[in-house]
């Protein structure tokens, strides 16, 4: 994993996430969750916010994103999803009635 602004100890917990047997880690940053729900013209901040990681999978030859929780909880925040980029530094993806930034 390249050098971030994740600290030692958040970087355990991605690796913990992502485990290298079956992965590789491309780049993790720092992010926040919004979603458009229910108004789908308006972005609500959800309160979540960690570790996003993109990485490969060496088994199934896919690329992915997962958004790990890096604080005291230490709990994964979402499944790996794929996404598309509405802004240049925003990505998003649509889930049942819900749009869902990072």
């Amino acid at each position: 994993m390249p050098s971030s602004i994740l600290n030692k100890d958040d970087k355990v917990v991605v690796k913990r996430a992502v485990p290298s047997s079956s992965n590789n880690i491309i780049t993790v940053a720092v992010a926040r969750l919004y979603v458009s729900y229910p108004d789908q013209r308006k972005w609500t901040f959800t309160g979540i916010s960690g570790a996003v990681v993109l990485a490969e999978d060496l088994v199934g030859h896919t690329f992915f994103f997962k958004i790990v929780d890096v604080t005291v909880r230490r709990k994964l925040i979402t499944d790996p999803f794929t996404f598309s980029i509405c802004e240049a530094d925003f990505l998003r993806k649509k889930k049942k009635k819900r749009v869902i930034g990072v």
